[in-house]
């Protein structure tokens, strides 16, 4: 009966142990979806033509000295402010030790009307929106 109890024991430990491995591998699923939103926005009170629009995209700038890779890009005809963004991207989009950032423009055909003039680096733990704000180009 003592060798019979420690049979149980055993089992007992071996699939309290699977299902704890269960849960655990459950929290680092390669699925995962990571959504990154948030809005632009400028500071002017000018109303933009309807041709405007507004570029936001999601790059890895963790190269220095060569363009950021974009990740993924929304183009929004008729720019305004604020304009919403939401971009939903599989973490295993993501490499660890790499740094990502939201660079945003207007456009205006060719002409560039506003831009982001500092980095709006992204926390991919975070769920709180980003607030990117554009700066008028020229005068």
């Amino acid at each position: 009966m003592n060798k019979w109890l420690r049979l149980s024991a055993l089992r007992l430990t071996a699939l309290a142990l699977m299902a704890l491995m269960g849960v655990l591998s459950g929290c680092a699923t390669p699925n995962a979806i990571v959504e990154i939103k948030g809005e632009t926005l400028y500071r002017e009170r000018i109303a933009l033509p309807a041709e405007a629009k507004v570029v936001v995209q999601l790059l890895d700038v963790s190269k220095m000295d060569v363009p950021a890779i974009v990740m993924a890009e929304r183009v929004q005809q008729g720019a305004a402010t604020p304009t919403p963004f939401s971009f939903a991207i599989g973490s295993d989009q993501f490499q660890p030790g790499h740094t990502y950032a939201i660079g945003a423009r207007i456009m205006l055909g060719d002409k560039l009307l506003f831009i982001n003039t500092q980095a709006y680096h992204i926390d991919l733990n975070s769920t709180e929106p980003m607030t990117i704000l554009l700066e008028k180009v020229g005068g």
